[in-house]
């Protein structure tokens, strides 16, 4: 995620490519959350398996969840760098990775530059993940391994993208309606606009997923488009 704003004074627990890597007191509500997510992931993929396997499972699982937020980051960190705006820090918190640029008056391409970082190296990952999943043998603890890395990745880059104003699509749309008009009011329509357009987008299929009787999916598309809309009514 793509964030301008002065973070809080979380501690820093170690550098990310010489970054400081900051971590507030509600991030470990995140991480048991993950750890949660990825059990019962684990659970509907494996049904049956024993409860040792599957804590190992779930543990693997959660360790792959948070390396793709890593990579994420790290594609951030080089291409800001490659921007001549560095990052200042990546702040976690319990529901967002926060990527710290103490220089907001950078030009368009540098705000730009940044921001696309982050989704380049989910598409890297994939084809990393592409790889491992040729060469690795078949079961839980090998092929299926970068089977769940590659679809964490599909899923945190995809949402990388969303036009939203914490979102690396909400700074690549903004930016670049900036450099085509000078406008900051109307990049501003612009992300706002396609925000609500993928809320509404998001919600008709979770509506028509739970029609259906895919819960979990309809619930998860549903919260989706949720966070869409508040996002893109939130002020900046």
């Amino acid at each position: 995620m793509t964030q301008v704003r002065v973070p809080p004074r979380p501690r820093t627990i170690f550098t990310l490519a010489g970054v400081p890597v900051q971590v507030d007191p509600t991030a470990p509500v995140g991480a048991i959350g993950v750890w949660g997510m990825c059990w019962l992931l684990v659970g509907r993929r494996y049904p049956g398996r024993s409860v040792a396997l599957r804590a190992l499972l779930t543990c693997l699982w959660t360790g792959l969840f948070f390396s793709v937020f890593f990579l994420h980051s790290l594609g951030h960190i080089v291409s800001a760098r490659a921007a001549g705006a560095p990052m200042g820090a990546l702040v976690i918190t319990a529901t967002h990775w926060l990527t710290w640029y103490p220089n907001s008056g950078v030009p368009p391409q540098a705000h730009l530059g940044r921001a696309a970082g982050g989704p380049l190296a989910n598409l890297a990952g994939l084809l990393i993940g592409h790889g491992l999943r040729r060469v690795l043998p078949s079961g839980p603890l090998g092929r299926d391994l970068a089977e769940a890395f590659l679809a964490f990745d599909a899923a945190i880059g995809a949402a990388a993208l969303l036009p939203t104003p914490s979102f690396d699509g909400g700074a690549l749309l903004k930016w670049s309606v900036y450099a085509a008009t000078s406008s900051f009011p109307r990049a501003g329509r612009a992300v706002q606009a396609a925000g609500l357009g993928v809320s509404g987008f998001l919600s008709v299929l979770g509506l028509g997923a739970l029609s259906s009787g895919r819960r979990w999916t309809g619930l998860v598309l549903a919260v989706s488009g949720l966070i869409a809309a508040l996002e893109s009514t939130r002020r900046e």
